[in-house]
């Protein structure tokens, strides 16, 4: 029988702060797992849905996408109904709903992949495992009977879902994206988001009068494969905002193919310079696609910094590429640039510093 894994996520902040590396703040558990068996085989196909991208070779585009898709969606308040004293789950606002999945399609876009939908019949029970969470201050997929606000509900849900304590809504999404934390250095999180084939989720969130916590239904209806993009990489090809390149880099390849990145290998340049890196993953599957996963070294982005291009190429890897090069320019969208077109890249200058990509 095939089995899936499935992640806890650790959150001790109320919300994970907007910045470009790990939040020092922020101490993560080792990530809660079980193994269950996969359902996939069992369930129909769910609706393709059309990509929402972005063109992340527009500088301007990418700014835009961020300030529009990114930002807004972590501002938008909870209201949640329930009440953890007598163990209703509750619901939150319908707009905070959509910004769960608002923001999970920013991440999507950047990387090309179709928008993610609401899967609204698993929601109730999502919600039921987000209560149990908070109400036991712990993170469990096997939740047992003794625990406060127990249902079997909830923990049908706890069971397929990646799960944050501390963190809902929006800010899960962005805390499962970043998958910081020393358990976390496969990005499992990460990689049930950015999975090609998946592209419903159920979600439910509790919080406000009690500790915030999020359980996101991983294990949904499958698609077809589409066709584009041929990897899937954070930060993804093209323009990013400092704000969302995390210190964990990872790749996988979109394909039906088998692929392993078991003797692959990482190196990244900046402006022909390497970049130290450590690979930290390359054989720890089991959760959507095979991912090669690194760290780089020494890299710190802040806000006025003007764009920085780093070349990754992945090599070694076995299935239908040997090897993948690409390119990731690093950006603070709050600097309009004038904008021109050079070698098919836009490339600019602004007041006192400039930039152009070959």
């Amino acid at each position: 029988m095939k089995h899936a894994f499935v992640l806890g996520l650790v959150v001790l902040l109320s919300e994970p702060l907007i910045v470009g590396a790990e939040d020092q703040e922020s101490r993560l558990g080792d990530p809660v797992f079980s193994m269950i068996h996969d359902q996939l085989a069992t369930l129909g196909a769910a609706k393709d849905t059309q990509a929402v991208t972005v063109n992340t070779w527009s500088r301007s585009a990418v700014a835009s996408f961020y300030l529009n898709e990114y930002v807004p969606p972590l501002g938008v308040p909870m209201q949640w109904s329930g009440n953890v004293a007598t163990c209703n789950a509750g619901a939150t606002a319908q707009a905070y709903l959509d910004a769960t999945f608002q923001i999970m399609n920013f991440y999507r876009g950047m990387v090309g992949l179709p928008a993610a939908t609401n899967a609204a019949s698993y929601n109730a029970n999502a919600q039921q495992a987000a209560l149990m969470m908070s109400a036991n201050g712990a993170l469990s997929h096997s939740p047992p009977p003794s625990w406060t606000c127990w249902t079997q509900g909830g923990a049908s849900a706890a069971g397929a879902s990646n799960l944050a304590l501390g963190t809902a809504g929006p800010s899960s999404i962005v805390a499962y994206i970043k998958d910081y934390g020393s358990g976390n250095y496969f990005v499992g999180h990460r990689r049930w988001i950015l999975y090609p084939i998946r592209n419903e989720f159920g979600t439910g969130s509790v919080g406000e009068t009690t500790t915030r916590a999020n359980s996101l239904v991983v294990f949904t209806n499958t698609v077809t494969r589409p066709p584009t993009p041929d990897k899937v990489a954070w930060p993804p090809e093209g323009y990013v905002p400092y704000q969302v390149v995390y210190p964990r880099w990872s790749m996988a390849l979109n394909t039906n193919s088998s692929v392993s990145f078991a003797a692959a290998n990482v190196t990244m340049t900046e402006g022909g310079s390497p970049v130290s890196l450590s690979v930290v993953s390359r054989t720890n599957n089991g959760y959507g696609d095979n991912t090669i996963v690194w760290e780089p070294t020494g890299l710190s982005f802040s806000a006025g910094m003007q764009d920085r291009r780093f070349t990754v190429t992945v090599s070694g890897i076995s299935g239908p590429q040997a090897s993948v090069s690409y390119d990731v320019v690093v950006i603070d969208p709050a600097i309009n640039t004038d904008l021109i077109f050079n070698n098919g890249f836009e490339s600019g200058t602004t007041g006192s510093w400039s930039v152009t990509v070959q």
